[in-house]
């Protein structure tokens, strides 16, 4: 997943109709319509991240954090990255011969027994008799749009197709019954880069395409004796992904709350009200800035005409031990403050790890991605229900938990679930 909003994808979904041939619709012998069961979240679930490196030598500083995924019936295991900067659950196809697609594990609707072929909408593909397409039909095609700060920029093409996913971890399993995005066509850029298989898109709802293709709508729809609500842990070379709920012992302080700005464009972005390098203040957002937290990025990510007057300001000096020496960089939110040390954002080198964010102006003013980088100094809490974002500083070594059990903490802040 990587990929998506400048560091993490930035996707803008078209729909069309197209003929994709018959390669896309090889006829599987056993052709009986069976649909795949679904089971809810009925308590909170850890699923453990693994830092894995992007392909390529330039790419040595690039890494994100996957996980598996389980999908259709028998289960085909493929790794994924979870982006909260998209709204789909992407995969390659097994008819995909891009390099890109060539160079991942890819997803075959003809081998599982609970694919279907639909269109956006979740309905059947006009014309078809059982649950795969043979022959050739038109069918929606979706064309999305990546900008990724770490990878570049690039276009997936892809169908829809219905089947079971499953996630596991601490705490058990949770499975929907979702339309899969299954590309067709992967530009290089930025894909083939990319350390997983695939992204699992974990932004609002406005970001799919349909109910269907959201993984968490259709989670938290059916889910019962949890919140709505998921939260992430960074920490060196592992991570946590929390569904349901969050976990105190992961925390500095309590989680403070922040509205999402703009939900109805599907990111979860909060407002800046200030940039700072050290006491100076390098964009005063007077005509609005905005934060989105984007996990399918390492690196901050910010719009091309502000990144080479931050990288100026974030100059430094490498001491004689080896470590830099540079300035802090705060986000002012109003209420709290969001600091990254050098270490958060200087490679090996002392530069700054900034990557750039070509989005059309002005149209995006002032848009900062803030990936890896924030994820690894903050927890962060995403509110499904009543889009909010919540922050509070990591204890140090947080991630690495192993019983997990509920139980609602009325001493925490309001609609916090704690995970013990």
């Amino acid at each position: 997943m990587l990929f998506l909003l400048a560091t993490s994808l930035l996707p803008l979904f078209q729909q069309a109709s197209a003929d994709l041939g018959a390669a896309v619709r090889r006829s599987n012998p056993r052709d009986h319509t069976v649909l795949p069961a679904a089971a809810p979240l009925s308590s909170p679930l850890v699923i453990p991240l693994t830092r894995s490196q992007a392909r390529g030598g330039e790419r040595g500083q690039v890494s994100l954090y996957t996980s598996d995924v389980i999908v259709g019936q028998p289960p085909q295991v493929l790794r994924v990255t979870f982006d909260t900067s998209s709204g789909h659950l992407l995969l390659p196809h097994r008819a995909c011969m891009n390099a890109s697609c060539l160079a991942h594990q890819r997803y075959s609707p003809w081998e599982s027994s609970t694919a279907m072929d639909i269109n956006s909408n979740g309905g059947l593909v006009e014309g078809v008799h059982g649950r795969l397409a043979r022959g050739r039909h038109v069918r929606d095609v979706a064309t999305l749009s990546f900008t990724q700060s770490d990878l570049g920029e690039g276009e997936v093409k892809g169908v829809f197709v219905r089947d079971g996913v499953c996630v596991a971890g601490m705490g058990g399993k949770a499975c929907v019954d979702m339309a899969v995005l299954a590309a067709v066509s992967m530009d290089d850029t930025p894909f083939l880069g990319m350390p997983s298989d695939g992204i699992i898109g974990l932004g609002l709802q406005s970001l799919s395409s349909g109910p269907m293709s959201s993984f968490l709508g259709r989670l938290f729809e059916g889910s019962v004796g949890v919140l709505k609500q998921f939260g992430i842990a960074l920490s060196g070379k592992k991570g946590e992904l929390h569904l349901g709920g969050h976990d105190s012992a992961r925390l500095a302080a309590p989680l403070r709350w922040f509205p999402v700005h703009h939900p109805s464009q599907g990111f979860w972005q909060v407002a800046i009200r200030a940039v700072r390098v050290g006491n100076t203040t390098v964009d005063d957002c007077h005509q609005g800035c905005h934060g989105v937290i984007d996990t399918g990025v390492s690196r901050l990510g910010v719009q091309a005409s502000k990144l080479q007057a931050l990288k100026k300001a974030l100059s430094m000096a490498s001491r004689g031990t080896g470590r830099c020496n540079g300035p802090a960089l705060s986000f002012d939110l109003g209420g709290m403050t969001l600091t990254l040390g050098e270490q958060d954002y200087a490679g090996t080198d002392c530069s700054p790890l900034i990557g750039s964010l070509d989005l059309p102006e002005p149209e995006f003013v002032g848009v900062y991605a803030l990936g890896g980088a924030l994820l690894q100094r903050y927890y962060t809490a995403f509110d499904w229900e009543q889009h909010r974002l919540g922050f509070a500083p990591l204890k140090d070594g947080s991630s690495g938990s192993t019983r997990v059990r509920s139980q609602l903490v009325p001493k925490e802040p309001e609609g916090v679930l704690m995970v013990f």
